[in-house]
């Protein structure tokens, strides 16, 4: 009985073909897709082909559908292959655009012969590539988060190739002052990357992000890093204990399997902990940090008068910058040392984002060290010494 099913269902595959064809010249590839769906046969080309043997229909010089588009696809996928070859990759996907005037013609063609449930020739396109380039690289394909993306533009014979980008969790020590975290970007591009910072978005590497950055250029051969830090530090301090945490995210990797150190020295900083991750955390994520702030004062202070510091711990810190929302922090832990008349230090425990110079000299921020003391304070450094990451 299936048979008799499938003999019927053929015999009106070659009818209608002879209508399409007695009005068009198709190729295999266009021709079999109209009716693929309605036979066993896994390929268009393969069936196309059975219909014109079937119909002894050979005449066509050019697909009036495709203009013969089908038969570049193996110089396609050749040119996908020579691409790739630098990317270490074991899933991709593939995108095409193509001409207007051939999505039209389908789509007509499709109407006109009443052609319902059939792949649109993009869909067909892609289909094919896909198939080629697996059979030469034995990549699987990922429609949702490929390591490799091309895009063939058919109308400008062109092949792009996009890779997904890698996340990174690792923590940095720097025990050398006057490296500044940020890196400022290139001038030319403001940060986007151009020819003159070699795509990166910065041309200088004199900062903790530029040495990082230098260092994931190289073992992921990548082009740009974008940073999200866990709190900050300006040039003059220090980061010892466990380090602070980032996380990186490289832009375009080619090299997506790299064997990381546990431990990296560059120089003035140290890498630790440095791992892939699947993702990095949206949103703020909270921490605490202890620092180490060293402080002068414009006047003499007494020790009778630093005992207000106590006043600190276990209240809300009020932070309302300009134009910003007003951010509340807690200092969970507070001890100082008188140095000499002028200075003294403090040590403490607090919520992370907690702007120190500020806490010291009250610019927007309520308690303040300055108005508990009476007398007008500076920071002058302070050094992170522990950082912890709220789960």
């Amino acid at each position: 009985m299936q048979k008799n099913i499938i003999l019927t269902d053929y015999s009106k595959i070659i009818h209608k073909s002879k209508i399409i064809l007695k009005e068009c010249d198709l190729c295999d590839y266009c021709l079999g897709r109209f009716f693929i769906k309605n036979t066993n046969t896994s390929s268009s080309k393969r069936l196309g082909n059975k219909i014109m043997n079937s119909i002894n229909s050979r005449t066509q010089i050019k697909c009036s559908l495709c203009k013969n588009l089908f038969s570049s696809l193996d110089f396609y996928a050749k040119t996908m292959q020579d691409i790739s070859s630098d990317y270490e990759f074991s899933t991709f996907s593939v995108g095409a655009i193509l001409k207007q005037s051939i999505i039209e013609r389908d789509d007509k063609m499709r109407s006109k012969f009443n052609l319902r449930g059939v792949d649109s020739i993009k869909t067909e396109i892609t289909k094919e590539l896909r198939n080629k380039f697996t059979r030469k690289t034995k990549a699987k394909i990922d429609h949702i988060t490929p390591d490799l993306t091309f895009i063939i533009n058919f109308r400008t014979e062109q092949c792009h190739v996009k890779t997904k980008s890698l996340f990174l969790y690792g923590r940095y020590l720097k025990n050398k002052r006057g490296l500044p975290q940020k890196q400022k970007p290139c001038q030319d591009c403001k940060g986007k990357g151009c020819i003159f910072c070699n795509n990166h978005g910065i041309v200088s590497f004199n900062s903790i992000e530029g040495k990082i950055s230098q260092f994931l250029y190289k073992k992921f051969e990548t082009n740009q890093v974008n940073f999200t830090w866990i709190g900050g530090e300006d040039k003059t301090g220090l980061v010892r204990g466990n380090g602070r945490p980032f996380f990186a995210k490289l832009i375009s990797p080619k090299k997506r399997n790299i064997r990381l150190p546990k431990k990296s020295d560059l120089d003035e900083i140290i890498i630790h902990d440095l791992r892939i991750i699947d993702h990095i955390p949206s949103g703020s994520i909270p921490f605490k940090t202890r620092i180490k702030l060293f402080i002068i004062t414009q006047k003499n202070i007494t020790s009778e008068k630093l005992r207000n510091l106590k006043q600190l711990v276990g209240i809300i810190i009020n932070y309302y910058p300009t134009n910003s929302k007003n951010s509340k922090k807690v200092i969970h832990m507070l001890k100082y040392t008188k140095k000499s008349s002028k200075s003294f230090i403090i040590e403490m425990e607090a919520d992370g984002g907690l702007p120190i110079k500020h806490l010291v000299d009250g610019l927007h921020v309520n308690p303040n060290v300055s108005d508990l003391l009476g007398v007008k304070c500076f920071c002058e450094k302070f050094d992170v010494y522990q950082i912890t990451l709220s789960k």
